[in-house]
């Protein structure tokens, strides 16, 4: 492993990790830190200065990590705008960031590229200096730009390396979207292992063959992803640890599914403020404590608290703010407004498991108030999912003139499903307050896109519950 406290440069310069490519290329990790050196040179000559924003708007590949390596050569920063962004939704980005667009495409082209025959950058960064903007997956307004620096970074990747057991005979798929804190923390952190690894982006049929022919003996990914590897087929008893992100509450059973096939998937909790590493679940823990997000913290420097049911942490790992429109400085009012006394308010319900360890529940504007108490929604979908007709299920909360009641959404309802049915089955097993005034069958959960995949819109879902219900609010 690198020294300690490396920066981002340092922690490829000292791997002896090798990294292959879905276009069949190849690079070991210290020769993607050269074409980030060379890189950077070409992108100053060009007249790009220590701290200048760049956008990348790349696939998980080798040109991907290039241009992110000549950041950290260069001290410039990265601004990852999601792929699934649409054109609108990434130029907004740009624009708010204050990134300066560089054709570099031409110069990532070709045999050999423009800035390869470059003398590597003499290295002009500091630890502390910005490094990269992740976006938030807030649905209601526009995303909040989250600034890490190189510290933050390279050291969240060492605790995580460690606290995963990432070893150098591993083989590691970092398969997760690299514009988000997911796919480039599970990344990092392999490479500061020294482990073999195998970048892919996600499609079914040849990551699943890569997970086969490559035996990928550990990776990252949702549930929504694990769900759809199986369903395949895929042979995953190679993987002796997969971190398992629960996005999808209304898939059950996956790391069951995964246990009987061979593979061990543990719960994990993460989020760009923090970085996607943040905890692990033990994973020589039985498959329904696996399952549960949340787990022991990466880091010995971290610490949590549960302060009302919100989670706050502080750690290594923390990021520096969040940028202000135009990306000249830190927005501090905006920043203020999410810490008390030191500590990141995450905006989502916990519990305590332990000094080190705690259970993430539901993001607190998700959380249902009923009767006086706070609930998750997690534990009425579980009855409506007990269902043979019923795919999936959500569940959200409408302020009614008796207080706020729960209201059900189902989607893939059968003939067999009936709304009475499923309302009387939440009266026999939940208490009154948690019962659903009505549960109504829709097509598909309104979606929203993020790095890590889709995420359902539960403000859309109270929209259209207040409109069904005759109310206002939503």
């Amino acid at each position: 492993m690198p020294a300690l406290h490396p920066d981002v440069l340092d922690v490829f310069e000292g791997s002896d990790s090798h990294l292959q490519f879905d276009d069949g290329t190849s690079r070991s990790a210290r020769e993607l830190a050269d074409d980030g050196r060379r890189l950077a040179a070409w992108l100053s000559k060009q007249g790009l200065e220590p701290g200048n924003r760049i956008p990348i708007r790349l696939p998980n590949g080798i040109e991907y990590l290039q241009l992110l390596l000549a950041c950290a050569a260069g001290g410039f920063i990265a601004v990852s705008v999601n792929t699934r962004y649409s054109n609108d939704e990434a130029a907004d980005l740009v624009e708010r960031s204050g990134a300066r667009t560089v054709d570099v495409a031409a110069s990532l082209d070709g045999a050999p590229p423009e800035w390869a025959t470059a003398t590597p950058m003499e290295r002009v960064h500091r630890r502390e200096d910005g490094f990269v903007v992740f976006t938030t997956s807030g649905t209601t307004s526009r995303p909040k730009m989250v600034l890490q620096q190189q510290c933050s970074i390279a050291d969240h990747a060492v605790d995580a390396a460690t606290r995963f057991g990432y070893r150098p005979n591993d083989t590691v798929m970092a398969v997760m979207p690299l514009c988000g804190t997911f796919g480039l923390g599970s990344l990092m952190a392999a490479v500061v292992a020294g482990c073999r690894i195998v970048v892919n982006n996600f499609a079914l049929a040849l990551t699943a063959a890569l997970i086969e022919s490559e035996r990928v003996t550990c990776l990252n990914g949702s549930d929504d992803m694990f769900h759809r590897l199986l369903e395949h087929g895929t042979d995953v008893s190679m993987v002796r640890l997969g971190g398992y992100a629960r996005f999808n509450t209304s898939l059950d059973g996956v790391v069951e599914r995964a246990a009987a096939a061979g593979a061990t998937l543990t719960g994990l909790y993460g989020m760009s403020e923090v970085q996607a590493l943040f905890t692990l679940r033990d994973p020589s823990g039985d498959a329904a404590d696996r399952t549960r997000a949340g787990g022991t913290l990466s880091s010995l420097h971290a610490a949590y608290r549960v302060v009302d049911g919100e989670l706050q942490l502080r750690g290594p790992s923390l990021f520096a703010g969040y940028l202000a429109e135009g990306g000249e400085h830190i927005d501090a009012e905006l920043t203020a407004q999410h810490h008390d006394d030191g500590w990141f308010r995450t905006g989502d319900l916990a519990a305590a498991d332990g000094d080190r360890t705690f259970e993430y529940i539901a993001r607190m504007g998700d959380v249902l108030r009923l009767g006086g108490f706070l609930v998750s929604p997690a534990e009425i979908e579980a009855v409506l999912m007990d269902d043979d007709a019923v795919d999936a299920a959500q569940v959200v909360a409408i302020d009614l003139p008796n207080g706020a009641r729960p209201v059900g959404f189902v989607v893939g309802a059968g003939e067999g499903f009936v709304e009475s049915t499923a309302i009387d089955r939440c009266r026999d097993r939940l208490g009154r307050y948690k019962v659903p005034v009505r549960v109504l069958v829709i097509d598909e959960f309104p979606t929203t896109p993020g790095p890590n995949g889709t995420k359902i819109q539960k403000s859309e879902l109270r929209k259209i519950a207040a409109r069904l219900l005759g109310v206002s609010g939503g």
